[in-house]
């Protein structure tokens, strides 16, 4: 599938003509495929700190299963093994199997609110006894730091292509919601307790298929992926036809798509699509990505936004309801933990309603 190429560098340093075009192309990516590609964001998240935290991650998933099960928490954040989760669940469809993925969840929800300008000083989870390493700790806190900076950038970019005034969304993320993940896909050849032979969730619609991760939306604002190497087997996302379209990580890329929240608050215009992460089936390879959500303050209350671009085309009522972010992400997290896992993390509840 190709995917509109931004360069963040230019539309960070650019002429008011440059940075226009890039605002316009980015509202035609999430108008269309709800995905582009980044570059030029080494100014604010350089590749050697992304490189530090790959190889601190794929040493921390290489541990021994006790190892890892240290940094587990309480089935919301930190460790989660592998089937502890289903994903599909989220989108009202269950997956007859769970997920085949293993991952490291660090939110940024507590309170009181941590400033993304001092991301790295008051990082929330920072001096969490459950993270693997100090290796591992000063790798994720510096990536943390970059990728705020990222963050804050895409919302510049978006306020620029809605047209809408400076700060606008930008005053909603300065104290934000989000949660870092690291998703390791083991290969395929091994099962969900390190056996041999198992495989993955079902594909969609009860086609048989199997999944690394089951087909889904993402629930907030941007996510921003960082998914290393270009290869086989990983992000596919729906068409308008119902079929499944490939979608490379070519290198020195960051991969942007938006959740729920973002496709509410601009009423539809921008589009929240839905994807999965397919098998690859060479032989031992596994796959790891560096996930970051975005999301604003808990207590962030989202409709339409104020552009003449989200408008209602009929001059009606926006299509969706006021609701605190609070209240969508909780009722996403529910549906994901269909299977009897009611319960959401302390750590966000707190960060909702302190």
């Amino acid at each position: 599938m190709e995917l509109h190429t931004l360069d963040l560098g230019q539309f960070s340093t650019g002429s008011p003509a440059e940075r226009a075009a890039i605002a316009q192309a980015f509202d035609g990516a999430f108008r269309s495929a709800g995905f582009c590609y980044l570059t030029g964001y080494e100014h604010l998240l350089p590749e050697a700190t992304i490189d530090a935290l790959r190889a601190q991650s794929t040493a921390f998933f290489a541990l021994p299963a006790a190892e890892k099960e240290k940094s587990r928490v309480d089935g919301e954040i930190g460790y989660l093994g592998p089937g502890a989760e289903n994903i599909a669940a989220s989108a009202g469809a269950a997956s007859a199997q769970p997920d085949l993925v293993e991952s490291l969840n660090l939110p940024a929800y507590q309170e009181p609110p941590w400033h993304v300008s001092a991301a790295e000083a008051e990082c929330p989870w920072r001096d969490e006894a459950w993270l693997p390493t100090a290796a591992f700790r000063a790798a994720a806190v510096a990536y943390f730091g970059g990728v705020n900076r990222v963050m804050m950038e895409l919302y510049s970019l978006a306020e620029l292509a809605l047209e809408l005034p400076p700060a606008t969304l930008g005053a909603a993320f300065e104290h934000p919601g989000t949660l870092l993940r690291f998703a390791w896909y083991p290969p395929c050849n091994e099962g969900a307790e390190g056996g041999e032979g198992a495989e993955g969730a079902e594909g969609a619609e009860g086609s048989g298929e199997r999944l690394r991760y089951g087909a889904h939306t993402d629930f907030d604002g941007f996510t921003i992926l960082q998914r290393g190497e270009e290869q086989r087997g990983g992000l596919e996302v729906q068409l308008p036809s119902g079929e499944w379209a490939a979608v490379a990580a070519p290198p020195g890329t960051l991969t942007i798509n938006i959740g729920d929240l973002l496709q509410r608050w601009t009423n539809d215009r921008w589009s929240s699509t839905r994807h999965r992460v397919a098998r690859d089936m060479t032989p031992g390879r596994g796959r790891l990505s560096l996930v970051y959500f975005t999301g604003p303050h808990p207590d962030t209350v989202v409709e339409c936004l104020p552009s003449p671009k989200c408008a209602p085309a009929d001059g009606g009522a926006p299509r969706y309801a006021p609701i605190t972010a609070y209240d969508h992400v909780l009722a996403k997290m529910h549906a994901a933990t269909a299977d009897g896992r009611e319960a959401v993390s302390e750590c966000f509840l707190d960060g909702g309603k302190n």
